[in-house]
């Protein structure tokens, strides 16, 4: 049977580490700028979406997660039927969002090789997606840079918006700015 000693020294310690566990578990916000660009047989266009909120959070190990959220409805191009016909590809109605999900993301491994794992979910087709990373600026309490990738529209079993003789070529290039600050 433990002792009353024992069981003090077991509450202590449990309190210890929990207490270690959550000065290190920390949390960020910030603010995402998303912006696109495709090319078409008739003219290259470009979009965006944005600026979004995004929450990340730090667990004990010092690695960082998050979920991103783009709503397709914020997605624009500056022209009403091309928009229109976007939403259209990406069922909209039914696919509200795309998801970004990002999991274990060490900041120090990503500033140093400039690249971000993530997955990348349209519709209900997730892929695995590495981001080129640049323009790393950091101080103690904030971090800002830029992502970018390119997405294929084929790849997500998306067929690409055709009106008459003009059609969208198969690949996104999607640049991102994200500023982050402790929370």
């Amino acid at each position: 049977m433990p002792t009353r000693r024992s069981t003090r020294f077991t509450l202590l310690l449990c309190l210890l580490l929990a207490a270690a566990g959550s000065a290190r578990a920390q949390g960020a916000r910030g603010v995402l700028d998303v912006s696109f660009a495709a090319t078409s047989t008739l003219h290259d266009f470009e979009g965006t979406a944005g600026p979004l909120s995004v929450s990340l959070s730090q667990d004990a190990t010092g690695n960082w997660s998050a979920d991103v959220t783009i709503p397709v409805a914020q997605m624009k191009t500056g022209n009403h039927r091309r928009d229109e016909s976007m939403r259209s590809m990406f069922d909209a109605e039914q696919h509200p969002q795309i998801r970004g999900r990002f999991r274990g993301v060490d900041a120090e491994r990503v500033r140093s090789s400039g690249k971000l794992p993530f997955v990348l979910q349209i519709k209900h087709v997730e892929r695995p997606v590495e981001a080129r990373v640049t323009h790393w600026q950091q101080g103690e309490r904030k971090a800002e840079f830029d992502a970018e990738f390119d997405v294929s529209l084929e790849a997500f079993q998306l067929e690409a918006p055709r009106v008459l003789f003009v059609s969208v070529g198969d690949a996104v290039h999607v640049s991102v700015h994200l500023k982050l600050e402790r929370t």
